[in-house]
């Protein structure tokens, strides 16, 4: 099955929004505790990912406008808009089920982006 599947919005929101895997995990993971703060030392755990790879996903989060931070507390979950809130709902449950077609779909937009940096530096014949 491939992520021309998967419904438009979603596809959209994924290949704009989504730079990696371990972000769209980390996102995942405040958004099904909402309530609770999350500091860098406990995602990270939760991630299995170092913690200055974790604080640097939830200042992506937060630069993204899809968690906020309370000083002395930590991150939450609080998209920007109840529109974002709801494409994020749905991309949850579409990766509860869809697993491997949107982490290919998110691998698939990293390696285009490596491409491209690499081709900027290719060599042209002139003739």
């Amino acid at each position: 099955m491939t992520s021309d599947n998967l419904p438009d919005d979603i596809r959209r929101f994924v290949l704009t929004s989504i730079p990696s895997v371990p972000y769209l995990e980390a996102l995942l993971l405040l958004r099904s505790q909402p309530q609770q703060a999350w500091g860098a030392a406990a995602v990270a755990r939760r991630l299995y990912v170092p913690e200055a790879r974790a604080a640097e996903l939830l200042r992506a989060l937060q630069e993204s406008e899809l968690v906020a931070w309370t000083e002395g507390e930590g991150f939450r979950y609080a998209p920007r808009d109840e529109a974002l809130r709801i494409t994020i709902d749905t991309l949850d449950r579409l990766y509860a089920t869809r697993l491997v077609e949107i982490t290919s779909l998110i691998h698939t937009r990293v390696e285009k982006r490596a491409m491209q940096f690499a081709d900027a530096f290719r060599w042209k014949k002139d003739n």
